[in-house]
């Protein structure tokens, strides 16, 4: 049991790299606020989207029904398994396996929609059928692409979900919990397109190869709606859910300056789930702020490369892609911020008091393009918030060998070392027929010779009658 436990926090831990700790203990009078905050949901959440720290809590890891929301799986799937302008055909099983008068928008069989126009389709309409088209595009069939959604929110850190359908209709055996949720609703924020389509407010779907006519579609989500009374200025749009069992569910977003929150709320009753949610707005947003400490590919600091040994001055050599030249003198190398690093601070919480800590390796002489040379360690009075690895934003110090993974070029030597060795071995094939033709030829002319000289020393006619008599015995 105790193994089961650490390996859940490690996948988490895992799935999100950039957990860090509140810089301060939250004050007794922000607990007394979340404790005594009144919510209809039976179960939410607050997550700061960039650290996944969790600024209010209640029943998170509670086994609830999550309706609609579901589909917020599905579409990240659709992301990271899909091109936008890739072609989803539907099925009859597609279309005609979701309960009579559930959501759609009315796709006939072996119609065609982009899987660009099928996002928005699900994220406004919640439409079934649509849902399905993309679990059959991605997985070849529903049953598999369910595993597929559980598999990859278990990937993400959940630790309550199992998922049997891609739209989220009724079954026992389909839930999930808000911490998990607000895990997947996370992730699909790395993609700039969900947030596009969660900010837009209409799209039209134009006549397909099935449909004359234009689907008209409308974001109903009601915090982005200006005319509603649960219009949230800071509100970035998000998905809602409803069944009779798991009652009124909504994943929603909030950004605020830097700070960028994810809010779910579970079985809630008549719009309680907006009243909740804005509730939940209000009290994370006002308390909290989202604080980044570093920038990917950002300079750190600059450090000086020790002097090589002695022994080798000669052969050591310094080089930069804007210094060709060498030289023996030590060079200085930029060391840049290898992670974005963010922490999530109380608002009455000062940037200024965070401390950078940053440690270098001794003894560096040289140093490649992207090595670790450090790392830099933030803090606020005491507690750690977050860390980062410093590379090196260049090559300097004695040049590197060959890479050993380059397969092309040792593939390439090695290609010329068997020509060159089969070149050597025709030459001396070559050099050995010419010898042996060359003591061949010579021999015969020495035997030429000796009997010229015979014939010479003997006399043509004592060699004549000689012949002739041998010839008759």
């Amino acid at each position: 049991m105790k193994n089961k436990i650490l390996f859940l926090i490690i996948t988490i831990i895992l799935c999100i790299p950039n957990i860090n700790a509140s810089a301060t203990e939250i004050p007794d009078n922000l607990k007394k606020q979340a404790d005594e905050m009144q919510l209809d949901a039976d179960a939410a959440i607050v997550m700061d989207a960039k650290t996944g720290e969790i600024l209010f809590s209640k029943n998170i890891n509670k086994q609830e029904y999550p309706a609609s929301i579901t589909k917020l799986m599905t579409v990240l799937l659709a992301f990271e398994n899909c091109k936008l302008d890739d072609v989803v055909t539907f099925s009859h099983n597609a279309v005609y396996s979701i309960e009579p008068g559930s959501s759609n928008i009315g796709i006939n069989e072996n119609e065609k929609l982009t899987v660009d126009q099928c996002l928005y389709a699900i994220l406004f309409r919640s439409a079934n059928e649509v849902a399905n088209g993309i679990g059959e595009h991605i997985d070849g069939n529903l049953d598999t692409f369910a595993k597929h959604m559980t598999e990859r929110a278990k990937e993400l850190g959940a630790k309550n979900t199992n998922f049997v359908n891609a739209n989220g209709l009724h079954d026992k055996s389909h839930y999930t919990s808000a911490y998990d949720m607000a895990l997947i609703a996370k992730e699909i924020l790395k993609y700039p397109h969900f947030k596009e389509i969660l900010a837009t407010r209409n799209y039209e779907i134009p006549p397909t190869n099935l449909c004359n006519e234009t689907r008209y579609l409308h974001n109903q989500t009601q915090l982005i709606n200006p005319s509603s009374i649960f219009y949230y200025k800071d509100s970035e749009g998000g998905k809602t859910g409803y069944t009779d069992q798991a009652r009124n569910t909504l994943v929603s977003y909030a950004k605020r300056g830097d700070t960028e929150i994810v809010c779910v709320v579970l079985h809630s009753s008549g719009y309680g789930e907006y009243y909740d949610t804005m509730k939940l707005f209000d009290y994370a947003l006002n308390n909290f702020k989202t604080q980044k400490l570093c920038s990917a590919g950002d300079k750190c600091t600059t450090i000086t490369l020790e002097k090589p040994p002695a022994e080798n001055k000669k052969s050591f050599l310094f080089f930069n892609k804007n210094e060709p030249e060498t030289t023996e003198e030590p060079k200085t190398v930029d060391l840049n911020f290898k992670d974005d690093v963010y922490a999530t601070l109380l608002s009455s919480d000062k940037a200024e008091n965070i401390t950078a800590k940053k440690t270098i390796k001794d003894g560096l002489a040289q140093v490649h393009c992207g090595d670790i040379c450090g790392s830099v360690v933030y803090e606020y009075k005491g507690t750690q918030l977050g860390k980062t690895d410093l590379l090196a934003a260049c090559d300097a110090g004695i040049p590197a060998p060959a890479a050993k993974d380059d397969k092309s070029k040792s593939k390439a030597i090695n290609i010329l070392k068997i020509i060159a060795a089969i070149v050597l071995i025709l030459i001396f094939i070559f050099g050995m027929y010419l010898f042996v033709g060359h003591i061949k030829y010579s021999r015969k002319k020495r035997l030429r010779q000796r009997r010229l000289r015979r014939y010479r020393e003997s006399g043509y006619q004592n060699i004549y009658s000689l012949d002739r008599k041998k010839r008759k015995e």
